[in-house]
């Protein structure tokens, strides 16, 4: 601060000094002495010549400023200017018309013709739901999108949003169907099955080729103006859709081409108040199910009279079906039976009651079992010995459906028998063993069923070879190789195969091939099996002629 003071004071002394030497010019000039008022003088000039360079130095920085504002100035509208002309060109290249107004409606903006065709929608057949979009987004700035029908243009978008602080509304108008929509009608016409839309008032818009075949109409015309249909409650279930219920494979039946036919039916609501149908032909389907129902009462019927209990299991091995025969021969309540219980559940109650043959690992053994399930090829045969005394045979078979069936048969009179015919079998061997004489039975096929020990004997046959049951004709090429040939397999083959019982006695003592004398007699069995004796006569006969020898001598 101090040494501003000072260049100041200094200024001042210095600007005085070139007053007074002013004054000294001056008063040379005129020739005379400088004077106190030449001082004066000279102070006056010196500060009209400082406030003239003064003025101009302002002045021009002043003008420098106000180039710079006006250059500034310029280039801001010049931008502006671009950006509108921009923002023009963008508007008028967009492909939508422009509607922007004010929240009062008044004087509002229209870009491509966006006035006219808001006009119109505002006329057409949707203007009470543009109209109150349109207050929405102007009262609430609530944004929209609907299409709008006019007189002239089928279909209108509309999109309204808020731009700014103004309401703007695009809209783009289609003259006609689009090339997705031509192509898409097209596929539609192509389809084989009927598709047609009814209108708000249920009356017939559009059908494709299909539904005017079915429905017997020759052009589309035709069946708008008699309100074709495909069914009787065809209008039915369209005033149903307008009432928010969904119709979905609702079956129907109509008579198309002189043949009646199943029709599944679907419709639903499309743009506006509008029903659109399609119907698909399930007769095929229909008829199968109703051929699967009397399969299925078939089976049923089958199982209830099958002499042996079945079960069936589903692939999610719950008990699908079973007879009555499976619930009686378990002990199993059909009550219970008729919840579905699944293959373990059945196994466990039947443990339980102890109808399963004893195991060592249970578990292990149920496993076995469920994996049946498993697997397509699996197989299972075996018998239940179970508590009791009874004895079951087991199969299990594959299910073309993803399951398994069980068959259960109740095998233990069967055992009985078979024991008790064995027996029989033993009993009767041992008592054909006690007779001397070779005895044999053959069967109506020419094979031996029975012989005794004797036979064997006789004839030299090995019994591993008879316990075989071979055929008349290999005992007889046997016998021949090991004794010779000598005729007699013919005559008991002859006798064997004779429907002439009466040709049984006609033969009786024949010789062997070495020389045994043997006694043939065939006795015919019930059945057709036949019984043949032989006796060997050899030592009697040396007897007698060993007598007749003696008595001669």
């Amino acid at each position: 601060m101090h040494e501003f003071f000072e260049a100041i004071f200094g200024a001042y002394v210095h600007l005085i000094g070139w007053t007074s030497r002013l004054a000294d010019i001056l008063g040379g000039l005129v020739h005379r002495v400088s004077q106190p008022g030449d001082l004066a003088f000279a102070s006056i000039v010196v500060a009209s010549l400082l406030l003239c360079v003064f003025a101009c130095v302002w002045a021009l920085i002043e003008r420098g400023r106000s180039a710079a504002r006006h250059y500034v100035m310029s280039a801001t509208l010049a931008r502006a200017q671009s950006e509108i002309r921009f923002r023009e060109s963008v508007i008028q290249a967009a492909p939508e018309a422009i509607v922007v107004m004010g929240s009062d409606l008044s004087a509002p903006l229209s870009y491509r013709g966006g006035g006219a065709l808001l006009q119109a929608c505002l006329s057409g057949a949707d203007a009470p739901l543009v109209a109150a979009k349109m207050e929405g987004l102007i009262g609430s700035g609530t944004p929209f999108t609907l299409t709008a029908r006019t007189a002239k243009n089928p279909s209108v978008a509309m999109q309204g949003c808020v731009v700014g602080s103004r309401a703007a509304i695009f809209l783009r108008a289609q003259e006609g169907p689009s090339s997705v929509e031509r192509e898409l009608r097209a596929i539609v016409e192509a389809l084989p099955m009927p598709v047609w839309i009814r209108d708000g008032a249920l009356a017939l818009t559009w059908a494709n080729r299909a539904f005017l075949a079915a429905s017997g109409s020759t052009t589309l015309e035709e069946a708008m103006r008699t309100d074709a249909r495909l069914s009787g409650a065809d209008r039915e279930l369209a005033g149903a859709v307008l009432e928010g219920n969904d119709v979905i494979a609702e079956r129907r039946y109509a008579v198309i081409a002189g043949q009646r036919r199943a029709l599944s039916i679907d419709m639903m609501r499309v743009a506006g108040s509008h029903v659109a149908g399609v119907a698909t032909d399930v007769t095929e389907a229909a008829q199968a199910e109703a051929r699967l129902g009397l399969v299925r009462d078939a089976n049923a019927d089958i199982l209830e009279h099958a002499g042996c209990a079945i079960a069936v299991f589903d692939k999610d091995r719950r008990l699908a079906a079973s007879n009555k025969a499976y619930a009686r021969l378990w002990g199993l309540s059909e009550s219970w039976l008729d919840t579905n219980p699944t293959f373990a559940d059945i196994f466990d109650r039947l443990r339980e009651t102890r109808r399963l043959p004893e195991q060592r690992d249970f578990q292990a053994w149920k496993r076995d079992h469920q994996r049946l399930f498993e697997t397509a090829k699996g197989r299972l045969d075996e018998t239940w010995h179970v508590a009791g005394g009874a004895s079951v045979r087991v199969r299990a078979y594959p299910h073309l459906l993803g399951g398994v069936y069980y068959v259960f048969e109740d095998i233990g009179e069967v055992l009985r028998l078979n024991t008790s015919l064995h027996m029989l079998k033993q009993t009767q061997r041992a008592t054909l063993d006690v007779i001397d004489n070779g005895m044999a039975v053959f069967g109506p096929d020419g094979r031996l069923k029975m012989h005794n020990t004797a036979f064997a004997e006789l004839w030299q046959l090995d019994e591993p070879d008879l316990a075989a049951g071979p055929h008349l004709s290999n005992i007889a090429s046997a016998c021949t190789a090991k004794i010779g040939r000598d005729g007699v397999w013919n005559m008991v083959a002859a006798g064997v195969t004779s429907s002439e019982p009466s040709r049984y006695g006609e033969w009786g003592r024949l010789t062997r091939a070495d020389g045994r004398v043997l006694s043939v007699s065939l006795t015919r069995l019930p059945l057709g099996a036949t019984l043949v004796v032989f006796e060997d006569l050899t030592d009697l006969e040396r007897f007698v002629a060993a007598t007749h020898a003696d008595a001669a001598a």
